[in-house]
Formats: structure tokens, sequence, C-alpha cells
């Protein structure tokens, strides 16, 4: 999968391997897009047969179905921006499209995300609820106004600052600074005033995003479409990227590194048997993280760990418990299903405590047997 998905374009794989194992792993990291994006139907059918190549251009088609919904959405995202004034620059997903570093149908996605102008984030956001978006009723975090949802057109997410990006030295990015940094690219041909960042913002944002805010709960997110969004952006191409400075505070070095390795090692295909720290711990991590379910729920206890902020770590840390027990309709749905009435909800959220202390004993549990 690792070699298929990143290394070079037929390189020779020594095989051999189960088929239908190397497609469910591929869609459990969710790479089967991109490998089928990469090494193309007549490869995978001689190497893995005919059914299973198949299998993966059905997640190709899929991821461009998906894509092209999502470039129609932030069309229409950009619309609504340019009525009411805002700017808006396109992060993620769309970005990475429009920088034209994706393969056709390599990359699925499931919403599209904007950086707008602190004080026009909140106006945008009404707008689109005028225009047909609902609240997801899911708790704003720091950087990020409530998610929104429409039953048709997708899910949208507006940005106030990309956490954790910090050029310069400065507070977290926002879309003044970008733009006073010339760190913008701009889309002329987009209604209003678009625009997506560098490519060396995107490559920070990124690591951050990846490591910073999923390195703990790799159920959420593959930290695979991580390494493969930094070695499509060619973010080391450069061995020593300035950009790496620009997240230094809340991505450790060495943890950057072992990131820049292990996308360098994994784009000249090399086989990761016989590796060394800290690209061989970092692989394992990732791969741990989706396959050993003890060690994915160890990780849960980094629940209040330091994250990409630009608070104080004590509001941080109190704003990381508070959230953790006073739960929203929305969260309480998602994590315990939806009670029959009111008085559901009001149990639910007087046991959350209890609930959360037994979780917590469980995932040390499993901390304490992950470390022998």
């Amino acid at each position: 999968m690792l070699l298929r998905a990143f290394g070079p374009a037929g390189a020779p794989f020594a095989g051999p391997a189960d088929p239908a194992a190397v497609l469910g792993l591929a869609r459990r990291f969710e790479m089967a897009a991109r490998i089928a994006a990469r090494q193309g139907r007549e490869r995978l059918a001689g190497e893995l047969g005919a059914e299973t190549a198949e299998g993966f251009a059905r997640d190709r088609v899929a991821a461009t179905a998906a894509g092209l919904r999502l470039m129609a959405l932030a069309g229409r995202v950009a619309e609504v921006a340019a009525i009411v004034g805002a700017p808006v620059a396109f992060l993620k997903f769309v970005a990475l499209e429009r920088s034209g570093v994706l393969a056709a149908g390599s990359r699925d996605a499931c919403d599209v995300d904007v950086l707008v102008p602190e004080d026009q984030a909140g106006e945008l956001w009404r707008a689109l609820v005028t225009a047909g978006w609902r609240d997801s009723g899911l708790p704003a975090p720091e950087h990020h106004l409530p998610a929104l949802a429409h039953p048709e057109e997708g899910a949208v997410e507006i940005h106030r600052r990309l956490l954790g990006v910090r050029p310069h030295g400065r507070p977290s990015a926002t879309l003044a600074s970008l733009e006073s940094d010339g760190l913008l690219v701009p889309w002329p041909d987009f209604p209003g005033r678009c625009s997506t960042p560098s490519r060396e913002i995107q490559a920070a944002h990124v690591l951050v995003h990846g490591l910073g805010a999923h390195g703990y709960w790799p159920s959420s997110y593959s930290l695979l479409k991580m390494v493969a969004d930094l070695i499509d952006l060619g973010a080391f191409d450069d061995p020593s990227p300035t950009w790496l400075g620009w997240v230094e505070r809340d991505v450790p070095g060495e943890e950057a590194v072992a990131v820049r390795r292990l996308c360098v090692r994994l784009a000249a295909g090399e086989d990761p048997t016989g590796w060394q720290r800290p690209e061989e711990t970092m692989l394992r991590h990732i791969v741990a993280g989706r396959l050993d379910p003890e060690y994915e729920q160890a990780l849960r206890m980094g629940l209040f760990r330091a994250q990409p902020s630009d608070r104080s770590r004590p509001a941080q840390l109190a704003r990381a418990v508070l959230g953790a027990i006073l739960l929203s309709d929305a969260q309480i749905d998602a994590l315990y299903g939806r009670p029959r009435g009111r008085l559901g909800y009001l149990g639910r959220r007087l046991a959350r405590p209890f609930d959360l202390l037994r979780r917590l004993g469980r995932y040390g549990a499993h901390w304490v047997r992950v470390q022998r």
C-alpha cells in the first residue's frame, strides 16, 4: 500500500500480496483512490487481479464525484461571500485542488473550509444560513465558527485563523496577515475576492492539522492523508524548508523531522523494514493508530494535552475540561444516540461526568498496557 500510494510509479514490488487485504487496508487508511489515480487500472489488474483493480477504480470514481461537488460548493460559497463583501481564502482540499497538485480523483474530502477576516466571519456565517445552510449544533472551537451543513450542497467551515501557523513568529495567521505578507494566491476567475494560501502556508497548515489536531485521534483523520498532502505539495523538496519554523511552537521539532524523513523515504519507494528512529516511530504511530484498537484507545489519554492555540495553557485546559463535560445536543446525539425527549438530554448531561471518568479509566488502562 505504501509503495503504490507514495513511491515512484511502476516501482517493482517484491510480492506476493493478498488482493482483498491490500484493497481493504488501502480503504482503511483512505488511500485507495490515491493508489488508483497514481497506478492506473491496468497495472493494478496485473498485480492484484481485475476484480480488485475494479474496486480501486470505484473508489477513484467516488472521490472524483466528491471533488466535483466540493468545487461547485466552493463556487457557491464564493458567490455568497461576494454578496456580503467578504474576501475568502479556500483551505485544505479546495486549496490543494486549485493549486494543481492533485491527480484527478486521488483525494476524498467531505467539506469546504474557508478563511475569512475575523470581523466578517459572523456575517458570512449568517448569510450562508439565510441561503439554506444549517447550524450543525456542534460547539465552535477556537479557530472557526460552528460548522454549517446543507442538505444538498454540503458542509462548510468558516475559519477565523490558522491555529499554529505563525509566519515570522507572530500569532496564528489570519487572512489579513497572510495578505500583508504576500502569502495568498488570488483566484481571478471566482466571484468576489477569492484566493488560496501559498504552498508554504498550506504545508504548514497540513502539518499542524495532522499532528497538532489529529495526532492523538487517528480514527477521525488518517495521518497518511497528511503524508500524501505534504508530498503532493512538494513540502520537503527543500531539505530545510523555512516554513517548518512557522509551526515549531505547536509541532515538536523531533516530530517535524520524523514526518519530513518519512515523506522523503516513502516518496523514494524505500521498504520501511529496518528503518531507524524517528521516521520508523512515526510510521508505527500512524499504522497502529488505525490497526491496533488498544493503541487507538490509549491515545485518547491525550484528550487534555496541549493543542495548537493562541490561548494560555490554563485557559486552554479549562476549556478542554468544560468542553468534555458540557456537551451540546448534537454531541450527545453523536456520542450516545438521540434520546426520546428533553429529559433524556438532561439525564445524559448529569451522567456525563461519571461516564467521562469511566472512559478515562479505560483509556488509562490501555495506556499502561501499551507502555509495557
